[in-house]
């Protein structure tokens, strides 16, 4: 039956930096209104409590869960650890490890890589070649099949070899005539083209010359300066028309402004005459009926005598308004025949010289049009450039398509009779390339060969390295231990190694250890665990009634015995040994 109310607790003093620490953890049930809803775990370090993640992290921090249980488990350490884990923590144990003698051009080849990284470029490098050089060596061989049908059916071939050589000989003699004709052509056309630009100047010349007026630029100047006086004056009209219409239209404006002015008078009058002529005598009320008590007529009175002063002053101010705009409106009147005198006189001089322009212009052109016709002999420039033309003429000569037609019509003969020649000898042509390509084949078999077997001495030099390696490794890791050994490396039939971590007793691998020897065995990794990691941490024993061998272990060992016939959990206490 479940016993109600139990609390699991565990707690243990840890001494840390030479300070005892306490650590609790209860492991009790969650009751809520008297019923059971779970369990709770609560945590507690020096009685402070803590979260459960809190907690875990602290002691993780003191030393990780792993290295916990391969302190406290002598098992742990060989059976629940992979080989590589194992692996590792050796190396950390066994600290710096030297580097094999004589192996330093492996090393300097490494460029950075690990040796095995290294191994497998060089693996991946012997496969490539080898698979080349297998390739190559059944092409050598098919090809030398052909070389050997052809010998049996070689006929004699030299007098076509030497025929062929000859007219090879004259067909590159045609070429070469034929490529200093082409040579000669481009010279010709060169000399062509510049006869063409010369030619070009020449016609300008003539038309520079035929377009030369400096015998008769005064007449052009006379011309336009005539248009240009033409311009000027009707300019001069139209500006003083322009003057004209906008003194006429500030004489309007300001005439219209004169009778605004004078239309605003006739109002103030009229209120003028209407308060100078009100009587206050008969005054009454207009509520009551009743006559206006005596200040209150006096005030009105008052009131009107201030409204007259005020109508007198507008109409004195529009009075003075009016006599001005009078005024300016003479003065823009009398600047009108100013204008209009100016405009008369531009229109009289603008008709001036259009009527002496309407003369002169017939007769100016009459001149012109009887203006000599140029003699180009005379012009050094154009004698200049007809010299050029005459030598560049002589020069050039004829063409040369004849001669290159000639050429050609021989070498297409020459061609043909190379292509009958060709046709018997193409097998040989082949048969030559094919024995010069065996040629290349055999070298590069040759290379490939040497090559692979360079490949297959680095091969060789990694995996001595990797054994002397492995030997200096295992050295210093089993140094560490007292009685165990451990095999690091495995050797494989080609001789390479492999990596292992296989716990040894007098020869005898873990997996056929007795219980007693994997006791000792773990004991002896732990004591080296605790003084790697500084760490001193309580150790337990199963099934200690068993052992046979000496509990040789660094710290406090706690032995779990079972005695026949003994029912009770007892505590015993041993002596301390040197050991302990």
């Amino acid at each position: 039956q479940p016993i109600k109310g139990l609390v699991l607790c565990v707690e243990a003093d840890l001494s840390i930096d030479g300070t005892i620490h306490t650590f609790k953890k209860e492991h009790r049930e969650k009751v809520v209104k008297r019923e059971l809803r779970g369990y709770e775990t609560l945590c507690t370090i020096d009685e402070v409590p803590k979260k459960v993640g809190e907690y875990a992290d602290y002691i993780e921090e003191i030393i990780p869960a792993d290295s916990f249980k391969m302190l406290t488990d002598t098992h742990f350490f060989n059976e629940k650890l992979h080989h590589t884990e194992r692996r590792a923590v050796l190396l950390s144990i066994a600290g710096e490890i030297g580097t094999p003698e004589g192996f330093d051009e492996l090393i300097g080849a490494l460029n950075g890589r690990s040796v095995d990284d290294y191994k497998s470029v060089l693996a991946a490098q012997k496969k490539r070649l080898t698979k080349e050089r297998d390739e190559t060596t059944p092409r050598i061989d098919e090809i030398q099949r052909g070389l050997d049908a052809y010998a049996g059916t070689k006929t004699n071939d030299a007098s076509l070899e030497l025929k062929r050589s000859s007219i090879s000989c004259e067909i590159d003699k045609l070429d070469e005539h034929r490529t200093q004709l082409f040579d000669s052509e481009k010279e010709r056309q060169v000399k062509i083209d510049q006869l063409n630009s010369l030619t070009t100047d020449k016609i300008r010349r003539e038309s520079e010359l035929d377009n030369d007026v400096s015998t008769v630029k005064k007449y052009y100047d006379e011309k336009a300066e005539l248009e240009k006086s033409v311009s000027t004056k009707r300019g001069s009209a139209m500006l003083a028309k322009t003057a004209l219409t906008e003194q006429q239209a500030r004489v309007g404006a300001k005439k219209t402004e004169l009778e605004s002015v004078t239309a605003k008078i006739v109002p103030v009058q009229n209120k003028y005459t209407e308060l100078s002529e009100a009587d206050f005598g008969g005054e009454s009320c207009t509520a009551c009926g009743q006559a206006l008590p005596a200040d209150r007529i006096e005030t009105l009175k008052k009131e009107c005598a201030e409204k007259i002063k005020a109508t007198v002053a507008q109409g004195n101010k529009l009075a003075a308004e009016v006599k001005s705009c009078k005024a300016e409106v003479m003065e823009l009147e009398a600047g009108l025949k100013s204008f209009a005198d100016d405009l008369e006189k531009a229109e009289i001089e603008l008709k001036d010289v259009q009527e002496y322009q309407v003369r002169r212009i017939p007769e100016i052109n009459e001149i012109v049009a009887k203006k000599p016709e140029p003699d180009y002999t005379k012009d050094d420039k154009w004698n200049q450039i007809g010299a050029e033309i005459t030598q560049l003429q002589s020069e050039i000569g004829d063409s040369l398509s004849d001669q290159l037609q000639a050429i050609e019509s021989d070498r297409m003969t020459k061609s043909d009779e190379l292509a009958q020649i060709n046709n018997p000898l193409a097998q040989s042509d082949r048969m030559k390339k094919d024995a010069d390509r065996i040629k290349e084949l055999d070298a590069r078999e040759k290379e490939l060969s040497q090559q692979i077997a360079d490949v297959e001495k680095q091969l060789a030099d990694i995996e001595q390295y990797k054994a002397q390696q492995s030997e200096m490794v295992e050295a210093a890791v089993n140094g560490r231990f007292k009685h165990v050994n451990f095999k690091l490396f495995n050797t494989l039939l080609n001789g390479s190694t492999e990596d292992t971590c296989e716990a040894m007793l007098n020869g005898v691998p873990y997996q056929g250890m007795s219980y007693g020897q994997k006791i000792l065995v773990g004991i002896d990794i732990i004591n080296v665990l605790s003084e790697h990691y500084d760490l001193s941490v309580t150790l337990f024993i199963d099934n200690a009634e068993s052992m046979t061998l000496p509990i040789e272990a660094n710290c406090q060992t706690i032995k779990l015995t079972a005695v026949k016939g003994v029912k009770k959990v007892s505590l015993q206490t041993e002596p301390q040994t040197a050991a302990a």
